[in-house]
């Protein structure tokens, strides 16, 4: 598994595309909370030789045992999984100033254990796809990840997105939000030249008032707007490895035009290509 994030406290791990997990064995310490966060694939979580339980996809196992170790062996086929430990207290103090809200909710904190699997949510979704395709900074990667972490509780651990689908009532269907999901990946895979919104909708099935509306909602920004500071990420990436020119990098995020990817680069980040590879080499 890749790891995001592991100070002496948070643990933050993803699998990578393509690679089989497992069998694989760990312990998991009795002082912190773990939770498993699967995606895609059916992971399973065997305890012991008569016991083990499945992880279906869209779903997520909190694991904590005040009173042992656990022995664990995961096995992942073809899974995208997300594994989190934390000590309950960082839960608790991060959610502390919300602490009557999260009452009224049902939650009153970690007691001596917990084994139960919940529903993804929507919200706890798009953050999960934030942790598979990160778009970190260079240097200040723990604080990125300490923030991403404390997003992925806030929606793990909130109510009912009633709001979310007051302001965008067709999200209430998940095959919507799964075409909305697939212009995204339409625009992603197609950097160099995208299809005009209208093409896209008639890609998804949808018409282009529910694109324009859904996709922002989901990802909060329209949508060739997403495009462009995808483009700009990746290209940020890409110069701070320092293995192509700026001039192929303009060409492999899809700008036609080197001197338009300069000056959009320097809008963004507050300097040229070139300056920012010089200051990262």
């Amino acid at each position: 598994m890749l790891t995001r994030l592991h100070t002496d406290e948070l643990k933050l791990l993803v699998t990578e595309p393509g690679v089989t997990v497992g069998p694989f064995p760990t312990k998991l310490k009795k002082s912190q909370v773990h939770l498993f966060y699967c995606r895609e694939g059916q992971p399973i979580f065997q305890f012991s030789e008569q016991y083990q339980r499945p992880l279906p996809a869209g779903s997520y196992f909190t694991i904590y045992d005040q009173g042992r170790d656990l022995d664990l062996t995961l096995l992942c086929a073809d899974c995208k999984l997300i594994y989190v430990a934390m000590p309950p207290e960082f839960i608790h103090e991060a959610l502390l100033d919300d602490r009557k809200t999260l009452v009224k909710t049902g939650f009153n904190g970690f007691g001596v254990r917990d084994y139960s699997i919940h529903q993804i949510s929507f919200n706890t979704d798009l953050v999960l796809d934030s942790l598979f395709e990160p778009n970190e900074p260079n240097l200040l990667k723990t604080a990125y990840y300490k923030g991403k972490l404390l997003e992925l509780l806030s929606y793990s651990f909130d109510i009912e997105e009633a709001h979310l689908y007051e302001a965008c009532p067709f999200l209430k269907e998940k095959e919507n939000v799964e075409r909305i999901k697939n212009a995204r990946n339409i625009l992603i895979d197609n950097l160099d030249s995208p299809p005009s919104l209208g093409e896209l909708a008639k890609a998804i099935g949808m018409n282009e008032y529910n694109l324009k509306v859904g996709f922002k909602n989901v990802y909060g920004l329209p949508a060739f707007k997403y495009l462009q500071e995808h483009r700009l990420g990746l290209a940020k990436k890409l110069l701070g490895e320092g293995q192509l020119q700026v001039s192929e990098i303009a060409d492999r995020v899809g700008y036609k035009s080197s001197s338009h990817f300069i000056e959009a680069f320097r809008k963004k980040y507050g300097n040229t290509p070139k300056k920012f590879m010089q200051a990262n080499a």
